[in-house]
């Protein structure tokens, strides 16, 4: 029950997200150096990538390490996310940003398994 509840707590704190609706309006901000044209065709295809291509090796962590270290990565792929996003400036931090999200994004599947094995 415990961990359910921390599952729980930890899938509705990563889902809020209130800045992605305005992510494209701060990324071509002063505040990252990037231009909108460098935003639609440089830093979002990069998400798309990294996500397809750490989705396959996802599924093998998942088989082999089983689900919690590969939650903890998603955790902690989020932060490094957040991290570049605020103090991270030009075209190639935004780009590893990206990367960082879309190995977030693609862990995904083993908390959305793992909660469902738990419930």
């Amino acid at each position: 029950k415990k961990a359910t509840f921390i599952l729980c707590v930890y899938g509705f704190f990563k889902e809020i997200r209130p800045s992605e609706p305005y992510l494209t309006e701060y990324l071509v901000s002063n505040h990252t150096g990037v231009t909108e044209t460098e935003v639609y065709h440089e830093v979002y295809p990069v998400w798309t990538y990294s996500y397809l291509a750490v989705l396959v090796v996802v599924f093998l962590f998942t088989d082999f390490l089983k689900y919690k270290p590969v939650i903890v990565f998603e955790g902690l792929s989020y932060i490094a996310t957040w991290v570049l996003l605020i103090w991270g400036k030009g075209l190639f931090a935004m780009q590893m940003m990206q990367v960082c999200y879309g190995i977030a994004t693609s862990t995904e599947v083993a908390y959305y398994s793992y909660i469902y094995a738990k419930v």
